[in-house]
């Protein structure tokens, strides 16, 4: 048997797809073996490793990244800032300068961390705050807005509502409601 020193995808007239190169080694591959009298294993291994490696090639291409989240460390330090002073405003870059990342990777991973987006989650870090602070103060509601990072009392009710489903005041009477039939 004649052993084909060519390329697959070496002769003019061939489909230079991934897909029918393989075909092609394989099919080289196959001569090689089945030719009993004159088997080649070094050409039939050398056109079974570039179908392998093509065929790795094709596949890594469309391997979609994981993206993972952010380490343990990392997620102290986020914590750490963007609890530390929820009346204050805080930019995602940095967040990300302290986890030195660039922001649009801390953006994704910590949304893969957390779950939602970093202005969301410390959003709902300032709700619960509120929340506490209305069951546990007599503070007024526009201390409260203010101390938990909301522009005015009106903001607050606003993002309360959407975010609990009764108004601030609402809340603070229906948990002093429900401690005196404790």
């Amino acid at each position: 048997m004649r052993i084909d020193n060519s390329s697959p995808s070496g002769s003019s007239g061939d489909d230079p797809s991934p897909v029918r190169a393989v075909q092609q080694l394989l099919d080289h591959a196959l001569r090689q073996i089945t030719d009993v009298d004159k088997v080649d294993r070094v050409a039939c291994a050398r056109y079974l490793a570039q179908a392998l490696q093509i065929h790795h090639e094709r596949i890594s291409a469309h391997a979609p990244r994981p993206h993972s989240g952010l380490a343990p460390w990392q997620i102290r330090t986020v914590k750490e800032i963007a609890l530390a002073r929820l009346d204050l405003g805080l930019a995602i870059s940095d967040l990300a300068a302290a986890c030195r990342l660039s922001r649009s990777y801390f953006s994704r991973a910590f949304k893969v961390t957390f779950g939602e987006s970093p202005h969301r989650w410390r959003h709902g870090k300032r709700i619960e705050e509120a929340c506490l602070q209305l069951c546990s103060t007599g503070r007024s509601l526009a201390d409260i807005a203010m101390a938990c990072g909301f522009n005015d009392q009106a903001h607050f009710t606003r993002s309360f509502k959407a975010a609990i489903g009764m108004t601030p005041h609402s809340y603070r009477k229906s948990r002093s409601a429900g401690n005196v039939r404790d």
